[in-house]
């Protein structure tokens, strides 16, 4: 049963506060946030924070509180606890109020639909291929030097590519949008400088242009991919969606598809390099890929936290968050709860009986999660069975991010399999 914490003693809610503060603003807390987690989960599991947040660790409670129909993501609540009144006057706030992620229902609930209906398993499938033939031409110049960095230069740009190729967008434009995109993500983290605002803005206005010259060449001449679908797929009352709708729709799938599954695939290669007993179990049964799959979202996930807010109260064990609450949902930590997972810090690709929290729970739960999989099974095994002698050359240095936390750059040596050394 969860611990009443609306009203903790002081030697609980300090040491809740010390380690919710090392993740958000301490060097060491955003290389090494678990140790936090765990910190804050056995200090008091539902938090309320010194910042007026309510911050949740523990798996159950995660589960229990993105299925309340009380939960939503309203950016008016959210949006006051990190910036002034005029918040909206920025390009990059205003635009991320307008995204699909943002919206609840009934909105939510059209757009989906849509969406579901254009973004299909057989559509998903049908990329195999392009997968494949991408990742042969990224890897082939590390190949030939022996090693190389893996994040930026294979799974970025794979990533992209393939959220690119379904969408619509020509390949030889898709690098111009890389450094925008990461520009704009910077507003999802709770630690946002105004430098970095100003630029996320002039990042906003980039893609919003750039999508909506996309969107009008499709609107003329329709193709096979997934923004023509957009464009002709219709709700149970008939309608479309509308211009504004498909720009940010297109931003959100590019943007949202490919910087996370960049550091799934990222992530994956980094635990099987440290590992190489897992990366050893996967070449000698193939059968574990699926395991593995699971395993690397588990222990190692994009996304750390992801934002709600509570249109009623919520109660969680005795602990009982209010109405027009603004909570954040530390995900990461849930995937290493050990009540749920034994022996949580440790990865093993043959776990199994979890459930991890990477693509979230309940109406928001991630859209391209297939597309997402399927890109790491096809990057996993393809490395592993290729390749030997997986080594990283230098040190990885983490990103200073909480919502995204990940790592600036993987670089590795290899050797092709079979070749002596």
């Amino acid at each position: 049963m969860t611990v009443d914490t609306t009203a903790p003693d002081a030697e609980a809610g300090h040491a809740a506060n010390e380690a919710l503060a090392e993740i958000l603003f301490s060097p060491e807390g955003l290389a090494d946030p678990h140790s936090r987690y765990h910190r804050l989960r056995e200090a008091v599991p539902v938090h309320r924070s010194t910042l007026g947040t309510w911050v949740l660790t523990r798996y159950d409670d995660v589960d229990e509180f993105l299925r309340s129909k009380e939960v939503n993501k309203d950016i008016y609540t959210f949006m006051a606890g990190r910036f002034s009144g005029e918040w909206e006057q920025h390009r990059a706030l205003s635009k991320l109020a307008s995204n699909m992620l943002w919206t609840n229902p009934p909105d939510h609930s059209r757009l989906r639909r849509i969406v579901n209906r254009a973004f299909t398993p057989r559509r998903v499938l049908e990329h195999r291929a392009y997968i494949e033939s991408r990742f042969d031409e990224l890897i082939a110049p590390l190949a030939e030097a022996g090693g190389g960095d893996v994040c930026n230069d294979v799974c970025f740009p794979l990533a992209l590519s393939v959220m690119a190729h379904l969408v619509g967008v020509p390949q030889e434009e898709a690098p111009r949008l890389r450094d925008k995109i990461r520009d704009f993500q910077r507003v999802f983290e709770v630690g946002m400088t105004a430098s970095e605002l100003h630029t996320a803005d002039q990042a906003a206005l980039y893609l919003d242009d750039y999508f909506g010259d996309l969107v009008r060449q499709r609107q003329a001449e329709r193709k096979d991919d997934l923004l023509s679908a957009l464009i002709d797929a219709v709700d149970d009352e008939g309608g479309r969606l509308d211009f504004n709708e498909l720009v940010q729709m297109c931003h959100m799938i590019i943007a949202a598809g490919s910087e996370t599954t960049t550091f799934f695939m990222t992530n994956g290669l980094q635990l099987f390099t440290e590992n190489p007993d897992q990366a050893a179990l996967l070449r000698d049964d193939p059968g574990l890929l699926g395991q593995a799959v699971t395993e690397v979202l588990r222990y190692a996930p994009s996304a750390h936290m992801i934002p709600r807010t509570t249109t009623a109260p919520v109660r969680l064990g005795n602990v009982e968050i209010p109405a027009g609450a603004r909570v954040m949902v530390l995900i990461a930590a849930a995937n290493r709860d050990p009540e749920h997972f034994p022996d949580p810090d440790r990865f093993d690709i043959t776990r199994t009986g979890g459930s991890p929290m990477a693509y979230g729970l309940g109406i928001h739960f991630c859209l391209g999660w297939r597309l997402a999989n399927l890109q790491a099974e096809i990057v996993f095994a393809a490395m592993l069975n290729r390749f030997t002698g997986l080594e990283i050359t230098e040190p990885v240095r983490p990103r200073t991010r909480v919502a995204f936390p990940q790592i600036e750059a993987l670089h590795l040596r290899f050797r092709p399999a079979g070749e002596e050394r």
